[in-house]
């Protein structure tokens, strides 16, 4: 299929003799016009590849412009828009059209055919390249406005995701029974590999727990629905019931996830406790999971030490139960490993391993509900609060000086 020119002839200035012919010597096919307007009405009804034409014999744009120089200017537009090659007839003090115009090619009147012949030949050579790149952008600009609609649909289904997420996790708003419990929970993206719970056994006791599965991101939160869905705190039987030691709740929950067989190593760490609020006893145990934080009524923060490996793994694994006698004014904290990573410093001297002790240091004394909120303040004014590198989650609770009488406040 042969390339279509246009070649304008205007009254008062005329191409170099031959200039049509030479065009059709190289194979193209010619459509003539006797002006500048009555190129611009041809250029839009018809595909054109290329255009021939003298410049006006005044300047366009001076200042005595008339008609004939503004269909030249609009013809230059025209060109501009539709990406039409063009070759100018132009005397050297013509004014160039410049960077503004990348498709128009000034030659001087003087031009020979032999050259004439040998600007078309090129534009014709590279015409089938740039329509090809022309086809190939207009592709690209499809797929980007698909992609486009991709991404809302996904970004509306992870806001969607996240809003669930949030609505199992437990609001715990008024002390249970002389204990007040406050949490944090921040996803690194949309939803969170992280999950927490705080659940009422009986009028006696209150079993919460903080889980992490390996990673973050849409499957790792999959993950997590399967961990509260595992985790229980009694058995049901008869008439009657019997509360779970924490060594057996995660020991449940380990060979739950070790018989679905779950691909790609997806690993969960947990640390379960169950509070008895008559005695203040606290039985813990822990699967891989950073150890519990106790803090004590005079301000002594130490580690609750248990031994415990990566849940998921293998069947039959022990997590062992702990306790710990807890006092009015004394707290716990549980929370996911992601609150080490984000109190670390940028310096590049490695792991901190004491960052995240100072920071509960600095807020001890605080009621645990602000002393949580602190902690989450300082979480936003980390440089990278912005991009988490992991998720967040706290779960802590103070046994309380002056308890209020006993009330079941978790929603």
């Amino acid at each position: 299929m042969s390339l279509k020119a246009l070649v304008i002839e205007p009254p008062e200035r005329s191409l170099p003799p031959g200039a049509a012919g030479a065009l059709t010597d190289v194979g193209w096919e010619v459509t003539t016009a006797p002006d500048y307007r009555g190129g611009m009405a041809i250029a839009r009804s018809q595909p054109i590849d290329s255009i021939l034409m003298p410049a006006p014999s005044r300047p366009a744009g001076a200042a005595a412009s008339d008609a004939t120089d503004d269909d030249f200017t609009g013809l230059l537009r025209l060109i501009d828009a539709q990406h039409i090659a063009a070759v100018i007839i132009a005397d050297a003090s013509y004014p160039r059209c410049g960077d503004g115009a990348p498709f128009v090619d000034f030659v001087d009147p003087a031009v020979p055919l032999p050259e004439l012949r040998g600007r078309f030949a090129m534009i014709e050579r590279y015409h089938t390249h740039f329509r090809r790149m022309e086809q190939e952008l207009r592709s690209m600009e499809r797929l980007g406005k698909r992609l486009n609609q991709h991404f809302r649909e996904v970004d509306q289904e992870m806001r969607l995701a996240a809003r669930l997420q949030r609505d199992f996790l437990p609001q715990v708003r008024k002390p249970i029974n002389g204990v007040q419990f406050a949490t944090v929970f921040r996803p690194a993206t949309w939803v969170s590999g992280d999950i927490y719970d705080v659940f009422r056994i009986d009028e006696e006791h209150t079993g919460f727990y903080v889980a992490d599965a390996v990673g973050h991101g849409l499957a790792a939160s999959l993950l997590t629905m399967f961990i509260k869905r595992a985790i229980v705190g009694k058995h049901v039987h008869g008439e009657g019931y019997t509360i779970l030691t924490p060594a057996q709740t995660l020991t449940a929950l380990n060979d739950a996830l070790v018989e679905q067989a779950l691909p790609n190593c997806q690993f969960v760490t947990a640390c379960y406790g169950l509070l008895n609020h008559r005695t203040l006893k606290l039985a813990y145990a822990r699967g891989g999971h950073p150890y519990p934080i106790l803090i004590t009524a005079d301000g002594m923060v130490s580690d609750l030490k248990a031994t415990g490996g990566l849940m998921g793994v293998f069947k039959g694994e022990e997590f062992p139960t702990f306790e710990c006698q807890l006092r009015p004014g004394d707290k716990l904290i549980l929370y996911s490993d992601g609150l080490e990573l984000a109190f670390q410093d940028t310096d590049g001297k490695g792991l901190d391993t004491t960052a995240y002790h100072r920071a509960f240091e600095a807020v001890a004394g605080l009621p645990i509900e602000e002393m949580v909120r602190r902690i989450e303040a300082k979480l936003d004014e980390d440089p990278g609060s912005l991009n988490p590198r992991d998720d967040v989650t706290i779960v802590g609770l103070e046994v309380l000086r002056n308890p209020q009488p006993p009330s079941d406040n978790v929603a």
